[in-house]
């Protein structure tokens, strides 16, 4: 007991105490770990967003894998933290992180990849569903629907949820044997890891800027006969969405800034509604 904590002055959390990593991850708990990710939302909050659902999916496997009491509080803490991802990918996620925690990953390489993967996973993933699988078996759903089958809205959910199995079991299958092959190469090139999935990151949010933000100003220029856009006419033709980046960029500053997000979006709804009523929006 002395040594562990000798070990916690100069380990500062960096690393777990127990570096063994003979722990067998059987069946049984692997199962019990992908059936409780689909909880991943039930207590979904917008301090820590999925961070519960997430824990609470890892906690069988987190449970055998650290029989340090030191190593598990650590480990809850971590998987506590701010989360955030597809319900459809996040399986993938879980099964990486399982093997990074039965091989006695630094606690900051785990935390790095979680941070790193969670927003293009998150921006794949809700594609994928909201925009593609969820409207075509809905709208099968609907055709059949209005062809007087009593069953369609259990042919729909029939449908999404094979779809969705198909993909939710396989990518943690797959997420767990490419965490274990890549554990040793993980330490050298965590950071180029953590560097790419960064960019990858940005990438999608700036997608998703210029897809989803949508600002139309109503502001005009006369010159003569000629009517001039401010907007179509000039601010995108220097940068094609630039509104909207201004908008994402300045709602960033201000949260930087300690700002909440609730006091941000009402001044956008109180400064929306007065721009439309003096002609600019």
């Amino acid at each position: 007991m002395s040594q562990y904590k000798s070990k916690v002055i100069n380990n500062n959390n960096e690393e777990y105490l127990d570096q063994d990593t003979s722990t067998v991850l059987d069946r049984k708990v692997m199962r019990q770990s992908w059936l409780r990710m689909l909880w991943v939302q039930a207590s979904f909050n917008y301090q820590r967003m999925q961070s519960s659902g997430f824990l609470y999916a890892m906690l069988p496997a987190l449970q055998k894998i650290h029989k340090n009491k030191h190593d598990l509080a650590i480990s809850l803490k971590l998987h506590n933290e701010f989360f955030n991802t597809s319900p459809w990918l996040v399986t993938f996620m879980q099964g990486v992180i399982l093997a990074m925690e039965k091989g006695k990953q630094p606690i900051e390489t785990i935390r790095s990849f979680k941070v790193a993967a969670m927003g293009p996973l998150g921006g794949i993933g809700d594609a994928m569903c909201q925009l593609t699988i969820l409207p075509i078996t809905a709208s099968i759903a609907a055709a059949l629907a209005l062809d007087n089958v009593v069953i369609a809205p259990l042919i729909f959910l029939l449908m999404f949820n094979m779809i969705r199995f198909s993909i939710y079991i396989p990518l943690f299958n797959y997420g767990y044997k490419l965490g274990l092959t890549a554990l040793n190469s993980l330490k050298q090139q965590s950071d180029a890891f953590s560097r790419g999935a960064t960019i990858l990151g940005l990438t999608v949010v700036g997608a998703l800027t210029a897809s989803f933000v949508r600002v139309k100003l109503g502001a005009q220029i006369h010159l003569g006969n000629t009517v001039l856009n401010i907007q179509d006419g000039i601010l995108d033709k220097i940068m094609p969405n630039i509104i909207p980046l201004i908008i994402v960029v300045g709602c960033y500053r201000l949260i930087m800034r300690g700002w909440s997000p609730v006091k941000i979006m009402l001044g956008m709804i109180v400064g929306s509604i007065g721009l439309h009523y003096i002609g600019i929006l």
